[in-house]
């Protein structure tokens, strides 16, 4: 029996052609599936910008679970995520840049104590020299100490105008101006203890009233103006009595009465009680 290799050939490649495109039916199902797949969830700007692309896109995403649950995803993922780790190195670089702060404002509330301990210090020595300068009366004093002095003699200050200052320094020159300082401040004190006693400061009274002598038309000298400044400035005494009248020569009522002290020849006294 004649046969046709061509023929049964060409039925051997029918039936191989028959069955590799029955395999491949799976296969090009599989990847047109997946091209579906790949359509949806490109977006359809990249490939087409224009209304309809838009509209396709948006119903896509819709299919694929909805638009909410798109951006929720698509949100979560793009969020900005800080490490941990850089977290803590940043609130521990917070902390430790307050730290010095804290150290440096504790030394300056420290020397406001030691201040205070030196204020302290310096105020002790201010209520001691207070106490150290408190004012003490002087004790007075006299030219001449004599034997009996009188404890309770305490003349009165005499103010002196001009006119009996001048009339007062010519009297006291004419009685005693040979007679020294303490001479004349004898002098002096008479006149002062007289006028204390009359209650009248006229120079021209007192040599009226005490009958004064001496001529009042010679300049004192340097020692009668110091007495007279001692004795009526200055309030002082020649000695601790009153002395009221004096005499040179001879006169027996000036012994009559209470003697006080003698300077070269002439005696003063003060009035017998």
């Amino acid at each position: 029996m004649r046969t046709n290799n061509k023929h049964t050939e060409n039925g051997k490649k029918q039936v191989t052609a028959k069955k590799t495109s029955r395999a491949l039916k799976p296969i090009s199902f599989i990847s047109a599936i997946i091209l579906a797949s790949a359509c949806l969830l490109i977006p359809t700007t990249t490939l087409a910008p224009s209304v309809d692309a838009y509209a396709d896109s948006r119903a896509a995403a819709y299919s694929v679970g909805g638009i909410d649950t798109f951006s929720q995803s698509i949100a979560e993922n793009c969020a900005e995520t800080v490490p941990t780790e850089t977290a803590d190195k940043k609130a521990e670089e917070t902390t430790a840049a307050t730290k010095p702060t804290e150290k440096a404002t504790k030394p300056t509330t420290a020397p406001a104590k030691e201040n205070k301990t030196e204020t302290k210090a310096t105020t002790k020595p201010v209520e001691e020299k207070e106490e150290e300068t408190q004012p003490t009366e002087s004790a007075q004093t006299y030219l001449v100490s004599i034997d009996n002095p009188d404890t309770s003699y305490s003349p009165s200050r005499v103010t002196l105008s001009d006119y009996d200052r001048a009339k007062l320094e010519r009297l006291v020159m004419g009685e005693a101006g040979t007679m020294g300082y303490e001479g004349c401040a004898l002098v002096a004190q008479s006149i002062r203890d007289a006028m204390n006693l009359s209650g009248n400061t006229s120079i021209d009274y007192i040599i009226d009233e005490y009958k004064y002598y001496a001529p009042t038309n010679i300049e004192p000298n340097s020692d009668v103006k110091a007495a007279v400044s001692y004795i009526f400035d200055n309030n002082g005494s020649a000695v601790q009595h009153r002395i009221i009248c004096f005499y040179t020569g001879e006169s027996n009522w000036h012994e009559t009465q209470n003697f006080i002290i003698s300077c070269g020849n002439v005696r003063f006294f003060d009035l017998a009680v």
